[in-house]
């Protein structure tokens, strides 16, 4: 009974932390229905970190090209309308890992997600007081990251 006690607290603890995470944003679900559409001869990027409570609440920048178009947050989704054309999609990285970046062709009226995904541990192992992050770039499946997206906090385009 004790430890179910405990449990619960824990778990009450860890969902106010989440609620919390991002409490001035819109909610990306509720805030979509009033993004314009992108203009004609553009396609929408989106970039996003899953909420993660366990993950450093460090931010990394997001860069098409090799500069800075945004910077994402643990728990937020931001995007970027773009010409049509070939994206090197980066974000700045403490560590090096395989494959951690993507280059992508964009044809006008496409939607893309992007997931920044952190990896704390590969960066930081061996090193008990690494604060730096690995970021990689994970291209999702629309589906999938409509989902994903759904939940988190809307930065802004």
């Amino acid at each position: 009974m004790r430890i179910t006690r405990r449990l619960l607290l824990v778990l009450a603890l860890a969902l106010a932390g989440c609620i919390a995470q991002n409490p001035t944003l819109p909610v990306f679900a509720t805030a979509e229905h009033g993004l314009l559409p992108p203009a004609p001869g553009m396609a929408r990027l989106f970039f996003y970190r899953l909420l993660e409570p366990s993950e450093p609440a460090l931010g990394t920048t997001v860069m098409l090209n090799e500069k800075p178009v945004g910077f994402s947050r643990n728990g937020t989704v931001l995007y970027r309308d773009v010409p049509a054309g070939s994206y090197f999609v980066s974000v700045v990285s403490r560590g090096p890992y395989p494959y951690q970046f993507k280059t992508v062709q964009v044809a006008a009226g496409q939607t893309w997600y992007f997931r920044i995904e952190s990896l704390a541990s590969w960066s930081c192992s061996g090193k008990p007081t690494c604060r730096g992050d690995t970021f990689v770039v994970a291209i999702v499946d629309p589906a999938q990251a409509r989902a994903e997206i759904a939940p988190l906090g809307l930065l802004g385009g």
